[in-house]
């Protein structure tokens, strides 16, 4: 089984280490209260998804003249349905400057990292999660 450990800081800026792989930047959302152990079954329908477009959030694409459409969430692995969080890509830089803030509660992963990490993920992989609120 594969594992990935997350861990995050006050600002909910995070390393993700892919044991085997390697660590990545990420960022979450303080006060989510992710859970800190759990594991992960690619093989079931759903848990990856690539492209992915979200039902609940809205984004805005001024360059490409797309205004209040759902927005794209690439290399998407679903780590807890019952609140729809995933570790999918981010088209900037996964901290919270960088990010414009917090997430809305998903794990952000930076370009290309993202892809590196879903292609990773092709059996049971745990995930731990620690953070400090």
């Amino acid at each position: 089984m594969k594992r990935i450990n997350i861990k995050f800081n006050d600002l909910c800026e995070g390393r993700m280490e892919c044991v085997g792989l390697g660590t990545f930047r990420c960022l979450g959302k303080k006060g989510v209260m992710y859970p800190i152990d759990l594991t992960i079954n690619p093989l079931f329908p759903d848990v990856k998804k690539h492209p992915y477009f979200s039902e609940e959030y809205v984004c805005n694409y001024p360059d490409t003249g797309q205004i209040s459409v759902p927005c794209q969430m690439n290399y998407s692995i679903l780590i807890w349905g019952q609140r729809g969080i995933y570790i999918h890509e981010w088209p900037g830089t996964a901290t919270y400057e960088g990010n414009g803030g917090p997430t809305a509660g998903c794990i952000h992963v930076e370009k290309g990292d993202a892809k590196k990490i879903y292609d990773w993920i092709n059996e049971k992989t745990r995930i731990v999660i620690s953070y400090p609120w």
